[in-house]
């Protein structure tokens, strides 16, 4: 029987590939695949492991087969295909083949792709793809009827339903001692919601289990879910003897085998909770997901999509996780495979070569103070487009194949292979070209849902561009090499200075530059003028570039600690249709209280209704006023503390910080104190109760051990508010100074603009 609909669930049981079809009447209908995940092993002895009767229990079968085993490699090479027995056993088995043998006599391939993942290139298929599926005998037999170019496709009408869990709390935090005392579950489709409240623990976690099965949900959304709700849930079932049945799959809900893990992305310590599959639904944890903090629901769809990911993982992966799945698809479509561990290294330099090469983007120094009647120009994803444009990847910067190749890179000199396309540029194109569509759609757009749905995913996949040039350089990117991050950057500085150049000549003053940014100055310039060096600059260059509009005013900023040095990221302005950019600010930045984000906006906000220079300072007494206004609310205790919340990503674990008495320290001692022992990568968030007393342990309290009898320090909260006050309003020559008492003596220009 074939069975159509879209393609929801994915995962591995054994030697089976298990699926999930959500059909149009909205049935779940499972269906299996007799297949396993298969890697590649290249040695110089391939029949030894054949004949390695230790390893043959993880074995399915094995057979001789040919593949282009390096990236840059131009004739396939033999190696052995590995088919397992178990899918889930592909690293174990990868492991104990690597340790058989001397270093690197053994080079493995595919090893660490997830099965679903595999079994997704292998098929040519992708998450919420509608298809046809017929069973034959042990296998599937798919017909795509979708594509992951289209932009207006459809999806099935979702059940979702959201889970919270009320606690008998025994402690000042959580814990899985805690026995449960409700549970409520929100319908999404009829917003009603079920409570469930019981005598006995065990009556709960039973109609919890009965209640599920009824509604059958697809997603079941939860905060904190992968890190508490899930791992509290199963041990409550176990220790009321249950089995904690809310899969689809006839199978009780699993203990994670790990904790979590921290890692390093950008230089940023992160850390990512072990995550709690539902099988044949998907659990929605909205405190482990950056696509969907930065695109809601569309955009994660949109990912998932375009980079062949299970649901469950594109939820949660980071985008750079995302962007390699896409790169693995075309790689193995073009029968190249992916090592298990990068060994591609950077092409040798000589001394003077390296200094040359190594550097970034150009930036030009800002020139620091207020401006008006300056216009901003920006290249559209000009890194992405200079690698999809110049065929920048591993494998084709600095190739053996086109020595002699009249495509070089500036400055450096490397040359550019014009044999093939290489792997990034491949991967790049689906999310350059579909993120310009939806662009175009969402400008011809006519009602605010359809804009909604393209900007999720044109703002999904900005993310993808965005660090696909990152991961040219990422030294455990499977198809990076820092020659084409080197090469990316070379074409960014002759694109920049071929801008300022035109902009120059065309008698504009370049008032900063940074990578793909551009402000310019021409006294008495007409929009005609802007449209002509809009022109000339992309003649030049071979790049798109936006004219964002004209400021009124714009003001770059120096750093904090010394007022003559600029600071390329941090500016603010407003343009002349009244929108106001920010960049740098506390209004941007995650660790500031809500309370001061809305105070700098909302003075901004007055601030901009100064069409010049003149007309700000004009307005000073209204920033004023506002400022009085919040201080006000903050000594009548008034303010919510949630508002007051400040956020710090920890850069190692709570034990390893010095017993120090600093504001942050004290709250992560306090939540070590209770038995919450923060990670490297976690968020502490925290405020402050008693900023001035340097003895006090509790100078600050976190979250999770605020009560009913925790108070704030208004006396701090004022002085950092007129902090966040002077960030944009010294620049016009006015500053807040708050005396002993707390009160401000605003008004007296400081310095002369």
């Amino acid at each position: 029987m074939t069975v159509s609909g879209w393609l929801f669930d994915s995962y591995t049981l054994g030697d089976r590939m298990i699926f999930w079809i959500l059909t149009e009447s909205g049935r779940a209908i499972k269906l299996e695949d007799q297949w396993t995940h298969s890697f590649y092993v290249a040695s110089d002895n391939l029949k030894g492991i054949a004949k390695n009767k230790e390893l043959a229990g993880f074995i399915k079968g094995i057979e001789i087969t040919s593949k282009y085993e390096r990236l840059t490699d131009r004739v396939k090479s033999e190696l052995l295909k590995i088919t397992l027995a178990d899918s889930r056993k592909a690293e174990m088995l990868a492991n104990r083949i690597w340790q058989s043998g001397d270093y690197g006599q053994f080079r493995l391939y595919n090893v660490d792709l997830l099965p679903a993942q595999s079994y997704f290139y292998e098929h040519d298929l992708f998450p919420l793809a509608f298809c046809k599926v017929k069973p034959l005998r042990s296998r599937l037999q798919w017909e795509v009827q979708d594509d992951v170019w289209l932009t207006d496709y459809r999806l099935p009408d979702f059940r979702t339903i959201r889970l919270d869990i009320k606690l008998q709390r025994e402690g000042r935090l959580p814990s899985f001692t805690d026995r449960i005392k409700s549970v409520s579950i929100k319908k999404n489709d009829d917003d009603t919601t079920i409570d469930i409240e019981k005598q006995s623990e065990a009556e709960i976690i039973q109609e919890l289990i009965s209640t599920v099965t009824e509604l059958d949900p697809d997603f079941v959304l939860l905060h904190d879910g992968d890190a508490f709700v899930f791992p509290y849930l199963i041990r409550r079932a176990e220790m009321n003897g249950i089995d904690l049945l809310l899969n689809r799959e006839k199978l009780k809900v699993s203990m994670p085998s790990y904790e979590g893990t921290s890692y390093v992305s950008y230089g940023k310590i992160h850390f990512k909770p072990a995550t709690v599959p539902l099988l044949g639904r998907i659990h929605l944890d909205f405190s482990n997901s950056f696509v969907y903090d930065e695109s809601g629901m569309q955009g994660f769809f949109e990912v998932a999509r375009i980079c062949r990911m299970p649901l469950h993982t594109a939820f949660r992966a980071s985008i750079g996780k995302c962007l390699s799945s896409l790169q693995f698809y075309h790689a193995i479509k073009n029968d190249r495979l992916v090592p298990w561990k990068p060994d591609e290294a950077e092409h040798f330099k000589t001394l003077e070569e390296l200094l040359l090469a190594d550097r970034g983007g150009l930036i030009l120094v800002p020139m620091i103070g207020v401006h008006e009647k300056v216009a901003e120009f920006d290249f559209v994803s000009l890194y992405p487009n200079i690698m999809y444009k110049k065929n920048v990847s591993a494998e084709t910067i600095s190739c053996n194949c086109c020595i002699d190749s009249d495509r070089r890179v500036p400055e450096l000199n490397f040359n550019t292979c014009k044999q093939r396309t290489g792997i990034v540029p491949t991967a790049l194109e689906i999310v350059i070209k579909k993120r310009s569509k939806y662009k175009q759609l969402k400008k011809a757009a006519k009602d605010s849902k359809s804009k909604a749905i393209y900007d999720s995913r044109q703002n999904a996949l900005k993310w993808i561009n965005v660090t696909s040039f990152g991961y040219l350089g990422f030294n455990n990117a499977k198809f990076g090499r820092i020659d084409s991050h080197q090469a990316v950057c070379a074409y960014d500085r002759q694109t920049l200075l071929r801008a300022v150049k035109v902009a120059e000549k065309q008698g504009f003053r370049v008032l900063h530059g940074i990578v793909d940014s551009l402000w310019v100055q021409k006294r008495d310039a007409s929009d005609d003028d802007y449209l002509k060096l809009k022109q000339d600059i992309e003649d030049a260059t071979g790049f798109e570039i936006s004219f964002e509009g004209e400021y009124n005013w714009v003001v770059f900023l120096p750093s904090k600690r010394n007022e003559k040095l600029p600071v390329p990221n941090r500016y603010f302005g407003v343009f002349t249709d009244g929108s106001i950019k920010v960049r740098g600010l506390e209004a941007r930045r995650h660790d500031t209280p809500p309370l001061f984000s809305k105070f700098q906006q909302e003075a901004l906000k007055i601030m901009a209704k100064g069409k010049t220079i003149h007309e700000v300072k004009a307005l000073m007494p209204e920033v004023k006023n506002l400022f009085n206004q919040y201080v006000l609310r903050l000594k009548e205790g008034r303010v919510l503390l949630e508002e007051l919340m400040f956020t710090k990503q920890l850069s190692k674990d709570s034990d390893q910080f010095e017993n120090r008495n600093t504001a942050e320290i004290s709250s992560i001692h306090q939540l070590s104190e209770e038995g919450k022992p923060l990670k490297a990568g976690q968020v502490l968030r925290y405020i402050v109760t008693d900023y001035y007393q340097k003895k006090s342990k509790q100078r600050t309290v976190p979250e999770e051990l605020i009560d009913g009898r925790t108070t704030y320090d208004a006396k701090r909260y004022v002085e950092l508010l007129a902090e966040t006050c002077n960030s944009i309003t010294e620049p016009f020559g006015y500053e807040l100074q708050i005396n002993e008492e707390g009160q401000d003596l605003m008004g007296f220009p400081y310095s002369s603009i």
